[in-house]
């Protein structure tokens, strides 16, 4: 994915607002409020663990990313006396785990995820991995971001068949789809969903740096990258006309500013 850390922990505005509705889920759900352990899957630069840290009191945080990059900043600036992070990609089969997460088997109490869940292709491994890690009784509180069916914009029939034949990205009903049949799957069929629609804002200008995420993640079903057209420019024009709106006013500083809207399926599953 190649994202900075300091940028990302500077600049992700979007990810605030639904981590804490999150956790409001979590206290919701947990009425002891009690957490002895809490693994947040997709930590990146550790930013979340320590908001968690600060909402939920665990006894024990275990932050896992599978970018070293992101693992190796939450070490040096977001470390705790009670948390621990890991490399570790989710959807890799059970037995190549780090030894220490696996000792965690069946032990972990709450799993949380937000804003990470849409980079994983293998749906199926990652519920299986959460179900064994899960104790009795513990909550999976996580999100699963679609980025948007841009098609919706290209403009011209003819523009849109050609978008089609390069890029086969999922439905929404595809992406959720997978997830909820992964977790049926792996043993967890008492799963709570709701959708909603958080909107951010940025500067323009931070926005324009934000925006190859997204991008990013249309490009992994790119299926001809050849072409007249460049396709990080396509991917830009079309994920702002379908997701950003201009406002009028300017923030404290004087820059000008853009709401982003989000499309994002929040799932409670209990064990």
């Amino acid at each position: 994915m190649d994202f900075d850390p300091s940028t990302y922990q500077e600049i992700s505005f979007d990810a605030i607002l639904p981590a804490k509705d999150l956790i409001k889920q979590i206290k919701e759900n947990n009425h002891d409020n009690k957490y002895p352990l809490v693994m947040d899957i997709g930590c990146g630069p550790g930013n979340t663990a320590k908001l968690l840290a600060k909402e939920l009191n665990p006894e024990h945080i275990v932050g896992v990313d599978i970018d070293p990059d992101m693992i190796a900043f939450a070490k040096q600036h977001n470390a705790m006396a009670n948390t621990d992070y890991y490399v570790q990609d989710i959807s890799q089969e059970w037995n190549q785990w780090d030894k220490s997460l696996q000792k965690l088997a069946g032990k972990v109490s709450i799993i949380f995820s937000n804003y990470a869940l849409h980079w994983v292709r293998e749906s199926e491994i990652a519920a299986q991995n959460m179900a064994k890690l899960l104790a009795n009784n513990g909550i999976i509180v996580i999100d699963i971001l679609y980025c948007g069916d841009i098609y919706r914009n290209a403009g011209t029939d003819e523009r849109r068949a050609e978008l089609e034949r390069r890029l086969r990205y999922p439905s929404e009903q595809e992406v959720i789809g997978q997830w909820v049949t992964a977790f049926k799957s792996a043993g967890l069929n008492r799963i709570d969903i709701k959708y909603w629609e958080p909107k951010s804002i940025y500067p323009i200008k931070v926005y324009n740096e934000f925006i190859q995420w997204p991008v990013n993640w249309y490009k992994q079903f790119l299926t001809d990258s050849t072409g007249n057209e460049d396709m990080d420019k396509v991917l830009r024009e079309l994920i702002l006309t379908d997701r950003a709106r201009k406002m009028s006013e300017k923030s404290p500083k004087g820059e000008d500013l853009i709401e982003i809207k989000q499309e994002l399926w929040n799932f409670v599953i209990k064990k």
